[in-house]
């Protein structure tokens, strides 16, 4: 498949040559492995064992058009002296240079989002933007998605299943990904993030009660930012978090986790099925929400990591489309396991999950802890 289009300029050829390099040279930067025990995340940088360390995960056609400040330096001018410039692995391509503002669902699929914005003559810079301005270029259609390969017929479905019967099995697979054993999943390029060792056996065990994460990152509350995990952007630095979790789930799942935010108005609660019904719990008036967001001397604050509720909803059509693409289609039409895998595309949501309380606040090791609660919703919804 073509993902280049062809350009006729010597200023087309340029940008079909840096977006070659970017595809070659894309990949997630290699962190120390970190024990699994949970952690808390302290502002003194300190940790104690707790389940509040949630997890980063290492998730027809639609447009966005978010306008953007423009600012006048490159923000890798500013952050060489540390290993991440960004949370996230800024591109190589020139026009790009000045890029520092990306939403957080094209986290573990970002060689997709940069061919999905490569027309823009722009991209944001400083702030993500009004997502309804007629500022900036469209995403591309879905027929140019991204497709990384998983290997053969016979790789995918020794990673996927060979011929998955029942729901659990679907299950296993994304529980057996958090653990390692499975190297990657359609909406995962790349193995497990560091972060996520901290409470990896919490993360596979929310997987086996039916929320197929694809997504997430935890609370961080004013680390250093030269922190050897969560730190970027250069030294002398602050860097902050909001828990996130995006997963798969299924509708009764939903209809129970939706039941226990509505108790919770510190979260935020996005969903979205496959035929586009939509479901918003504990969502006022508003839109783009900072994720990710760091202080640091003599500068403005960065907040490189968004999540826009209008966005969301473009992702999800990927998100769902590759259910089909790179699952799906390794069964025979009308099969078991083929009316198995049609079955969960169809009919469960893609949920995303905020918690805006990202400071320690006080709290104590029995109070409120999102993933504690999500195994919760997990453990009670599955004995039910």
């Amino acid at each position: 498949m073509d993902f280049i289009s062809t350009h006729s300029t010597w200023k087309g050829r340029q940008q079909e040559f840096w977006l070659h390099w970017e595809l070659w040279i894309s990949s997630s930067i290699t962190l120390p492995r970190l024990p699994k025990k949970s952690k808390k995340i302290t502002q003194n940088g300190d940790e104690t064992n707790d389940l509040n360390a949630d997890s980063q995960h290492s998730n027809g056609s639609s447009s966005i058009t978010p306008a953007r400040r423009e600012r006048n330096e490159s923000i890798s001018e500013e952050a060489m002296s540390t290993r991440r410039v960004l949370p996230w692995k800024p591109s190589a391509m020139a026009n790009r240079s000045k890029e520092d503002v990306r939403p957080i669902n094209w986290s573990n699929r970002p060689k997709s989002y940069v061919m999905r914005t490569d027309e823009w003559d722009e991209f944001p810079n400083g702030r993500w933007g009004d997502s309804t301005s007629p500022a900036f270029g469209e995403l591309s259609d879905v027929s140019h998605f991204y497709s990384f390969t998983l290997g053969s017929e016979d790789d995918r479905r020794a990673m996927l299943g060979h011929r998955p019967l029942l729901e659990t099995d679907i299950y296993e697979v994304f529980a057996k990904y958090v653990e390692g054993t499975v190297p990657h999943i359609p909406w995962c390029e790349t193995p497990l993030q560091p972060e996520s060792f901290l409470i990896q056996p919490q993360l596979a065990k929310l997987n086996r009660f039916g929320f197929l994460t694809i997504n997430s990152q935890p609370p961080v509350d004013g680390l250093p930012s030269s922190h050897p995990v969560f730190g970027w952007g250069g030294k002398g630095g602050r860097v902050y978090q909001k828990a996130y979790f995006e997963f798969f789930l299924s509708p009764d799942k939903v209809e129970i986790l939706s039941q226990m935010v509505t108790h919770h108005p510190n979260l935020n609660l996005y969903a979205v099925n496959y035929a586009g019904r939509d479901l918003r719990v504990g969502v006022e008036e508003g839109g783009v929400t900072a994720l990710t967001w760091g202080v640091f001397p003599n500068r403005e604050i960065l907040q490189p990591t968004i999540f826009d509720p209008d966005i969301f909803l473009v992702w999800a059509d990927e998100a769902f489309s590759l259910w089909s693409s790179m699952w799906l289609n390794l069964y025979d039409f009308g099969s078991e396991s083929y009316e198995l895998v049609e079955n969960i595309r169809d009919t469960y949501y893609l949920v995303a999950i905020i918690d805006n309380e990202f400071t320690d606040g006080g709290k104590t090791d029995d109070e409120f802890s999102l993933l504690t609660h999500l195994l919760a919703v997990g453990k009670n919804s599955s004995a039910s």
